[in-house]
């Protein structure tokens, strides 16, 4: 082989090597068993105030689900209350009418679905009327991670809901007479123990509003979104966002940084909700711990 026919392969290993280096880098899908039980609880709404809450595993909102775009969910729903319930994942593509149903106390159900969609979902019971039983604390989060890793973060799971009168009042929340509205499920949750982030790092927050009614108008005192992605996709990236508006049963992520020092209050903008306790604070120093609960 002549010296220039050398040099010519040298060039072709090269360009290949750099292209395997620029190709994702895919791990395994894998199966992650999900277990919730159904069962009601005591629950304090307020520092003066408890709630008869209907739940999974004895907390509202419920456990955060994480998974990663492609694995697979084995979900076991065991009801230990005393009336039917049921589970909705928003994030999985499935037979409503064999996996969704109700079950009795004392009942198991269990089914399997594949996250296909990267992003930010609700889940909760569907169990007639669903609209008590969403109002009655039965939701929580679903965050399924994309293939491509998203930039390192801080990060929090926010859950705005209406709380209302009595786990019983249905005519309340069929008229929207509602108490409270709520993040993480207590009144200015985050302003009694505020979130934390340092100056200059990113913020990102998962944030869902289940409702059942009211529209959610997310916005940070004191900072602009860098991103958000609706429903939590990063395909559906839009920057430079000042406030921005979630469905009943609809999420985004929000990323933010903040450059000086200070307390930045997160609120709904639709302000008799925050008002009424959808408000909280993230308070930035430089001597935040250099760790935080998703859900604190």
């Amino acid at each position: 082989m002549s010296l220039n026919e050398k040099k010519m392969v040298r060039r072709l290993l090269g360009g290949c090597f750099m292209v395997f280096l620029m190709m994702p880098m895919f791990s395994e899908a894998a199966t992650v068993k999900v277990h919730l039980t159904a069962e009601e609880k005591t629950l304090s709404v307020a520092s003066d105030e408890t709630y008869e809450g209907w739940t999974y595993n004895g907390q509202i909102p419920g456990p955060v689900v994480r998974v990663r775009q492609g694995d697979e969910v084995s979900f076991l729903l065991e009801n230990k209350g005393p009336r039917p319930h049921s589970m909705d994942f928003h994030a999985a593509q499935t037979d409503p009418g064999s996996h969704y149903k109700s079950i009795g106390p004392g009942e198991k159900l269990t089914y399997s679905w594949k996250a296909n969609f990267p992003g930010v979902f609700a889940y909760h019971c569907g169990t007639a009327p669903m609209i008590q039983h969403v109002s009655n604390g039965m939701f929580g989060v679903v965050i399924v991670d994309p293939i491509k890793p998203m930039r390192k973060a801080r990060e929090y799971v926010l859950v705005q809901s209406e709380v209302y009168p009595s786990w019983d009042d249905v005519d309340a929340m069929m008229a929207r007479k509602y108490k409270h509205v709520v993040f993480n499920g207590y009144v200015n949750k985050y302003i009694e123990k505020p979130l934390i982030a340092k100056p200059g790092e990113l913020v990102r927050l998962y944030v869902v509003n289940i409702g059942p009614n009211n529209f959610s108008a997310i916005h940070v005192i004191g900072g602009i979104f860098e991103s958000v992605y609706e429903s939590g996709n990063p395909a559906n990236a839009v920057h430079g966002v000042q406030t921005w508006t979630i469905p009943p049963a609809g999420g985004a992520i929000f990323e933010l940084t903040f450059p000086e020092e200070g307390t930045y209050p997160i609120v709904t903008h639709s302000l008799t909700d925050a008002l009424r306790g959808a408000i909280g604070v993230i308070k930035v120093s430089k001597d935040a711990d250099g760790k935080s609960e998703l859900m604190p």
